[in-house]
């Protein structure tokens, strides 16, 4: 109800950025360039029969067990992936930034990775994703849609994220999808900051799938480099636009 009561729409956004912003990204949503190919691989995917050995590391970091279980490929299919219209949206956002330099922490079985990929093939992307099944189904992914420029890096995150940084050296946009703890979220925004650009754009999904992650986000969209924060109840923006005053948005996808 809080999020409802104070949350608003495109006409409360007067910056000539946001404003091109929301009505070419936010509120349109057009079809992506392949996505019909992909959304007919994820329907084929609901419908399999697979079982996959799903390695978790729990709440994540060094001092957690990891275990491995089967699950069927069609339940991450239909209950774990960021749901089609969501993915859309960050291939428009990926093409409205001009982005080159993606990472993405939490791969899953990729299409969250091919709708960024398709937004600019000639992008350079790193995935990160600590479970080998789920990371050979995602090189699958993009080999059957031929994609070029995606590298899927296995592993944990903490210790897999410094590397990437390292080999992109610098990063357009980061999509935050991966280990949905605060002390984690915190981490991947400190060691991404770092290696961000003025036009850098920062993406938090599940940014209310906890107390934790809630708390995090407010942290993080309260830094002082932080400049805009766009707040979507489900999923967090933020900008870190020099030329931008500071400004904090939570609206409703319209």
């Amino acid at each position: 109800m809080d999020f409802l009561l104070h949350s608003g729409n495109r006409y409360r956004v007067h910056s000539p950025f946001l404003f091109s912003l929301v009505s070419e990204v936010i509120r349109v949503d057009k079809p992506a360039d392949g996505g019909k190919e992909i959304e007919m691989i994820r329907q084929e995917y609901t419908k399999s029969k697979e079982i996959i050995n799903k390695t978790d590391f729990g709440e994540g970091g060094k001092n957690f067990n990891e275990i491995t279980y089967p699950i069927a490929l069609q339940r991450i299919a239909k209950t774990s992936l960021t749901s089609p219209r969501h993915a859309r949206r960050l291939h428009h956002l990926s093409r409205f930034t001009k982005a080159e330099r993606i990472l993405e922490i939490g791969t899953s079985l990729g299409f969250t990775t091919a709708y960024l990929s398709l937004a600019n093939p000639d992008a350079r992307i790193i995935t990160l994703e600590g479970c080998p099944e789920l990371s050979l189904k995602a090189r699958e992914l993009f080999n059957r849609l031929g994609l070029k420029n995606i590298e899927v890096i296995e592993g944990r995150f903490e210790d897999t994220l410094s590397k990437a940084l390292i080999q992109l050296g610098k990063v357009d946009l980061v999509f935050i999808d991966g280990n949905h703890r605060k002390e984690a979220m915190l981490d991947y925004y400190d060691k991404c900051v770092a290696h961000s650009v003025n036009d850098t754009v920062m993406v938090f999904d599940d940014i209310r799938a906890s107390k934790g992650t809630e708390q995090a986000w407010e942290l993080v969209r309260q830094k002082q480099e932080v400049r805009i924060s766009l707040d979507f109840f489900f999923t967090g923006w933020i900008f870190f636009r020099k030329e931008s005053s500071k400004q904090h948005f939570r609206l409703r996808y319209i």
